[in-house]
């Protein structure tokens, strides 16, 4: 490691992140093949997009393009890079040739959804000027990555009468699909017997979701590591070729990271919809991971697939279903004893804003859900009250939209609930994660008696004083009790 990686991390842990950024960028300069070096200056874009410079910009699109970087990360950063430096504040005539020749923005458009608010408006009225002016044979190059941003968006960026009827009197121009993107076919109607099943799975067939095209380069490991680095170096006594769950693997992300984590593991990955785990064959076969099970399951009858885990992993799930705890029980019956499993649900108090922005679009929900309805929810949040969701990256997209705000089950969750699911179920706290390496740190120094981040009270505390600590979800570690 060297000296300015060194000092970049300690500022990152003492909350200065401008000043770790300088570094982190400097001993990436040092070692531009540093995964190091290149996952703290991501990180630290990723959570301070506003730290992003213009003339950083050449720097930030290699950041984009790198295969060992996620670029939805980058994306805030990047679009930051080209407001501050005045790219996107022209008017269209003049923003479309400056955009046909930035290869940031063409990349940005390229690879992942754009995820800040004035970025989109200012390419959504470049839009609709290329289309109105019928200029768009002038910028083939940004006709195509604005394509390929429907493609990323599921065509979240609203548009008017005047451009609807444009697009419905010649529906095969090229630029139509920057309007209105192919969606993906519609796959099965598994009659689940559950009505809130149905309705779930319903949802996931249309929208598949989360949306994305790659993922971060990951540190390989073993099971058995990773669980006794959380718990103080302690003998876990499982094996490295673990038999791993994705509960609720949706388009397969987490099965391709928790794959890539540990590759001498055996992945299964189940969930509700069909549309769900083709998209995750497809993005996981490009990543060379043929060796994930995808399975059409129910998690609720998990013990179907007839063996016990030495891992189970379930992100944003549970908080979906009838009864949270039920469908818990009925994964920790299919944990191994000393068996590990990782957590993420909704907290009560994090989902406050989102709460806010549900009751401003309460008159649009309850009814049948379609694109023009998403895009005219996100009209309203955009109109009314755009800092609501300005944090969240499900805005941006349609499926994100309809999953944040119009889902059809939400059961969130709070400390106490958690503390007594645990008992309920045998299973016992080996650590909670905090979202920053300097809220960590601040943690360390606070509760230096609870280095394993165990100290449920102390949690409970902490989000009270930083209600929006959690807004993501809660994410935690737990191991069932060896009998």
């Amino acid at each position: 490691m060297t000296e300015a990686l060194a000092r970049a991390l300690s500022l990152d842990e003492e909350g200065r992140p401008a000043e770790a950024l300088a570094l982190g960028w400097q001993a990436l300069e040092q070692s531009p093949g540093d995964e190091d070096s290149k996952q703290l200056v991501v990180g630290l874009l990723q959570r301070q997009p506003s730290l992003a410079t213009a003339e950083r910009g050449e720097d930030i699109a290699r950041l984009v393009g790198d295969p060992a970087v996620d670029p939805i990360l980058m994306a805030p950063a990047g679009w930051q890079s080209l407001l501050a430096g005045g790219a996107l504040l022209a008017d269209p005539e003049a923003l479309a040739p400056s955009l046909e020749r930035s290869g940031l923005a063409l990349r940005l458009l390229a690879e992942t959804h754009v995820t800040i608010l004035a970025a989109e408006l200012a390419l959504t009225r470049l839009r609709r000027w290329l289309l109105l002016s019928e200029r768009w044979r002038d910028f083939p190059g940004l006709v195509t990555a604005l394509v390929a941003q429907a493609g990323h968006n599921g065509g979240a960026w609203p548009f008017d009468d005047e451009e609807k009827a444009r697009l419905d009197r010649d529906p095969d121009l090229p630029i139509a699909a920057a309007f209105r993107p192919r969606r993906p076919a519609v796959r099965g109607a598994t009659a689940f017997a559950d009505a809130v099943t149905r309705e779930v799975a319903d949802q996931y067939r249309s929208w598949p979701y989360p949306t994305w095209s790659r993922v971060p380069a990951i540190r390989p490991t073993t099971l058995q590591a990773a669980i006794e680095k959380l718990d103080g170096g302690r003998p876990s006594n499982l094996p490295v070729a673990a038999e791993v769950l994705v509960a609720g693997c949706g388009t397969g992300r987490e099965a391709a990271l928790t794959a890539l984590r540990f590759p001498e593991a055996k992945v299964t990955a189940i969930d509700i919809s069909e549309t769900s785990l083709a998209y995750a064959e497809v993005r996981c076969r490009a990543l060379g991971l043929d060796r994930i099970d995808f399975r059409l399951l129910d998690l609720h009858r998990v013990d179907e697939l007839g063996k016990e885990f030495d891992f189970i992993t379930s992100s944003g799930v549970l908080h979906h279903l009838p009864d949270p705890e039920a469908g818990w029980a009925k994964l920790a019956a299919v944990l191994k004893p000393g068996g590990a499993m990782h957590v993420m649900v909704y907290s009560k108090i994090g989902r406050l804003k989102v709460r806010a922005a549900q009751s401003l679009v309460a008159d649009l929900r309850g009814g049948p859900v379609d694109d023009e309805l998403l895009r005219s929810v996100r009209r309203r949040l955009i109109d009314k009250a755009p800092s609501l969701m300005l944090a969240s990256g499900d805005f941006f997209t349609l499926a994100g939209i309809h999953d944040l705000l119009l889902h059809p089950r939400e059961d969130a969750f709070d400390v106490p609930r958690i503390v007594r699911a645990l008992d309920s179920l045998e299973l016992e706290l080996l650590a909670f994660d905090l979202p920053t390496p300097a809220a960590r740190a601040r943690y360390r120094r606070d509760h230096p008696d609870d280095p394993d981040f165990r100290d449920v009270l102390a949690w409970a505390a902490l989000e009270k004083a930083q209600p929006f600590l959690f807004s993501g979800m809660y994410k935690f570690w737990c191991r069932k009790r060896r009998r």
